[in-house]
């Protein structure tokens, strides 16, 4: 009989929130260790407080998503001595380890094509080679189109919504259990990817001000291969970007969008910002996705050939333009004059719809049935 363990190599898995030395890291791989062999009491080495336990917890979770069945617990401190004492932390499971083992069954299926359909894809190459990051890129980039369109943003007060297994599994979930699902998926593909949590705000409702957040960061393709937990660190990666699946699904119809696929901490500043704790590098690198795919429009001409092209066979396209309009209306007369011109469109004798994202620069035209 397989058990949780089994499950999840940690000797292969990228955890980017794992100190770097210590007894924080001691604890940090005691806790991985005891709560994926279903422990009941996991003991704590010296100099960790309990203050120190809660967050250690939280961060192994950020790690490993398969940890989606560990809940709160509780923290035991017995006498060794006149100067010593013990702390074992006791966790609370949410599922038996039957159970527990179902859905991680479960995860597997639900992701299998995908991510054989990735290794299929994939063709030798060495690291550092224009192919080795091209290759990198399609898989960051599917793993994201399937997500976004796997989950229903919904049942924020389920456990589970916040867990891996909730979009993967249930096909609902809230941001950190998104971004939880996402990393899953890289880690299954040897991605490099990290869990953020911090605060933002809907660009479609900026009234409603910022709230919690979660999403990821991802290594640029080039040196995201590894052999152990201890080969790559957050620090040494040449360039990190954010990937928000969440924001992305929810302004997605027709067409998955990529607005905050592979972007800067500078390109989500007007709707991201970090917890002031968080320890993971900055996100200063761009996969630069619209560039790569030749989606810039950067005039009358070129969105209507990014019309012509793209939405015959998806339905819609997306497309970036540069900041070089003084305002919203005059960036609306530029999209209105070469959406005008597509011959795609034309055609269909169908009306349009375009969704905007000014705080990106980003668009989506989608033909209307």
């Amino acid at each position: 009989m397989r058990r949780i363990k089994d499950y999840v190599d940690v000797r292969t898995r990228f955890l980017p929130h794992r100190p770097e030395a210590g007894p924080e890291r001691e604890a940090y791989d005691a806790l991985v260790d005891g709560l994926l062999e279903y422990r009941g009491s996991i003991r704590m080495p010296r100099m960790v407080t309990m203050d120190d336990l809660g967050r250690i917890v939280g961060l192994a979770k950020l790690d490993v998503p398969e940890l989606f069945y560990v809940g709160s617990g509780t923290a035991n401190l017995t006498s060794l001595g006149p100067c010593a004492l013990n702390l074992t932390y006791c966790p609370r499971y949410r599922l038996d380890e039957k159970d527990v083992l179902s859905v991680l069954e479960a995860m597997g299926r639900a992701t299998d094509e995908v991510v054989e359909e990735r290794m299929r894809a994939r063709h030798p190459a060495p690291p550092g080679t224009t192919a080795h990051r091209d290759r990198r890129l399609e898989d960051l980039v599917a793993l994201h189109d399937w997500l976004a369109g796997h989950f229903a943003y919904a049942d924020g007060e389920r456990s589970y919504a916040h867990e891996a297994s909730g979009p993967l599994v249930y096909g609902v979930g809230v941001c950190d259990g998104v971004a939880r699902a996402y990393k899953y998926l890289c880690d299954r593909c040897g991605l490099a990817c990290c869990v953020v949590s911090g605060e933002a705000r809907d660009s479609s409702r900026p009234s409603d001000g910022f709230g919690p957040h979660a999403w990821n960061l991802v290594a640029a393709p080039a040196r995201t291969e590894r052999s152990s937990r201890d080969q790559l660190r957050p620090g040494e990666a040449s360039e990190w970007a954010n990937v928000d699946v969440t924001f992305d699904a929810s302004i997605s119809h027709a067409v998955v969008r990529h607005d905050y696929f592979g972007v800067t901490d500078a390109e989500i500043a007007a709707s991201h910002r970090r917890d002031a704790s968080e320890s993971l590098p900055d996100g200063g690198g761009s996969l630069r996705y619209y560039e790569s795919r030749d989606l810039v429009a950067a005039s009358a001409t070129n969105l209507s050939k990014i019309v012509d092209r793209d939405l015959p066979h998806r339905g819609g396209a997306e497309f970036a333009m540069p900041r070089i309009w003084e305002s919203r209306a005059q960036a609306d007369g530029a999209i209105e004059r070469g959406v005008s011109q597509s011959s795609a469109l034309g055609r269909t004798g169908r009306g349009y719809a375009i969704y905007p994202n000014y705080d990106r620069m980003v668009f989506c035209v989608e033909a209307l049935s």
